[in-house]
């Protein structure tokens, strides 16, 4: 039997509230990833300027215990990164509950790591990939940070490759920063065409 809705189609009401339950499924929080020197934190202003949007360091939310600790070579232990971990995990959440767009910078080294960031819910991690020698050559040039050429070769040992199932997106490390953003982006918008429009006009 045809029904009233069959015969007009969908209307403006039922349209917004499709919108509305697409808008839902996509990312709202986006996490560059990987080792220090793979460019986290210029990609992730960059990717935070173009989505008009927060942008978190996360290496500046370290505890003053765990810079201390990284400045005189000792790598973190899991139980140096928990509480850690935790605040961004609850940034991360906040800006989701919010329906604010956000983008984090996190090295999160350990897949058990990720899942804790990504519980959360509409995040996307984005892997910046650089090969070892060219990020121990980026750490050569910086000047006044507390991570020594030890302390990367440690986070590279430890940084576990993420598997096809975590959903983690990757980008060539070694373009224009602009480029990578650029590979982000139209990613983005190919992936959920409804993001066309900056987080806060989706309101």
């Amino acid at each position: 039997m045809e029904t009233e809705w069959s015969r007009v189609g969908t209307t403006r009401r039922e349209k917004r509230v499709f919108y509305v339950h697409d808008l839902m499924n996509h990312p709202l929080v986006w996490i560059i990833i990987g080792v220090a020197g793979c460019g986290k934190t210029t990609i992730g202003r960059l990717l935070a300027d173009r989505l008009d949007c927060d942008f978190l360091e996360g290496d500046r939310r370290h505890p003053v215990t765990n810079v201390r600790k990284m400045s005189a070579g000792l790598a973190l232990t899991d139980g140096d990164r928990a509480a850690w971990l935790d605040d961004l995990a609850g940034e991360a959440a906040r800006a989701a509950a919010a329906g604010r767009e956000m983008v984090m910078s996190c090295s999160a080294l350990r897949r058990s790591y990720r899942t804790q960031l990504s519980s959360v819910g509409r995040v996307q991690m984005v892997l910046p990939l650089v090969p070892a020698e060219v990020l121990l050559a980026r750490l050569d040039s910086r000047q006044g940070h507390y991570m020594s050429k030890e302390m990367l070769e440690s986070q590279i040992r430890a940084f576990e490759t993420p598997s096809a199932d975590e959903g983690v997106w990757e980008v060539d490390g070694m373009l224009h920063s602009d480029a990578v953003v650029t590979q982000i982006t139209e990613r983005r918008q190919q992936t959920w065409p409804e993001l066309r429009q900056v987080w806060w006009r989706r309101l």
